[in-house]
């Protein structure tokens, strides 16, 4: 005869909520076993949060916004994978060096092998961006692109956390200002030379022209020859001076952008937050939220252990 199955052997759903409420009754009809139990619950949760080892990283927010291009005005593009540039970009040896020696960042570490200390410093930087719109393409007439990018530093002294977090925001600022100010400083005088080398070609072309006009004149017989030349010439002027206008245009807007990158104001940088940490008190009160929601939720739970080992003891 075949065995039944292991399943309907087993307790119901039924039975089984009955046992558990007996066992809580159990729990609360020993009211200090089960309060001693929970407050050692509690207590060891505070030790935790006492003795452990804290590790701060508090974030600094920037919003990245580029400037509203509707005016004739050209600047420099952002990168659109702006977490590698600024860590391949901005966060270089020589910034970053700067940065351990200004807040004595690893100094055992620093005096016996810099490059060491160089590549943990990096380490324990965290660079997040989002809502990044740089990633698409902007329409003509469209509205400014953003995005936001967070850097954190992780460190067991908040303070120490919090100050160089807030230098490290403060150098994509300052980098990607003077990379953007670079940029278009020398966009915009190599928009003034194309200008300048046209303008000297139209203005040699007219003198041409007007040569072979005095040429023509001065003739004592008609030269078909040199006729078909002026004609050429003069087609030619044409279109350098259509060239010379885009030149001209393009030299504009290029002087534009440079002017407004010298302002800072061709990518504005708006401080989100600045990574400000909650004070001792307000952790401390967090903590204590925190271990006093804890010791509430498992009150059930801990009832129905002592009930349970009071049971055990009572059928032995």
């Amino acid at each position: 005869m075949a065995e039944p199955p292991w399943l309907t052997s087993e307790v119901g759903i039924a039975a089984t909520l009955r046992q558990g409420l007996a066992l809580l009754r159990g729990g609360m009809q020993r009211p200090w076993r089960t309060l001693l139990a929970t407050t050692g619950l509690a207590c060891a949760l505070g030790g935790f949060f006492a003795l452990r080892h804290r590790d701060y990283a508090p974030s600094f927010v920037l919003r990245v916004v580029e400037a509203d291009r509707k005016s004739n005005v050209s600047t420099p593009a952002l990168k659109r994978q702006l977490a590698e540039y600024v860590r391949q970009a901005v966060f270089t040896s020589e910034p970053l060096l700067a940065l351990m020696r200004k807040h004595q960042l690893y100094p055992t570490l620093m005096r016996n092998n810099p490059r060491a200390a160089l590549d943990t410093f990096k380490e324990d930087i965290d660079i997040e961006v989002y809502q990044n719109y740089f990633v698409e393409e902007r329409r003509a007439g469209g509205a400014p692109r953003s995005a936001r990018l967070t850097v954190s530093f992780h460190a067991k002294d908040p303070n120490l956390a919090l100050a160089v977090t807030r230098d490290l925001g403060a150098l994509i600022v300052e980098r990607e200002q003077a990379r953007r100010r670079d940029l278009a400083k020398d966009s915009a005088a190599r928009a003034d030379q194309a200008r300048d080398l046209l303008v000297q070609a139209v203005q040699r072309r007219s003198s041409e022209i007007l040569a072979k006009q005095r040429a023509l004149s001065q003739a004592q017989a008609a030269d078909a020859q040199s006729q078909v030349e002026l004609v050429g010439l003069m087609g030619s002027l044409e279109a350098l001076e259509q060239q010379a206008s885009e030149a001209e245009r393009r030299s504009a807007a290029a002087g534009l952008g440079a002017a407004l990158e010298r302002r800072g104001i061709g990518l504005y940088f708006e401080v989100v937050d600045d990574g400000s940490l909650p004070g001792r008190a307000s952790r401390i009160r967090t903590e204590i939220s925190m271990v006093s929601a804890a010791a509430l939720l498992s009150l059930p739970l801990i009832a129905m252990a002592v009930g349970a080992v009071s049971c055990k003891r009572g059928n032995a």
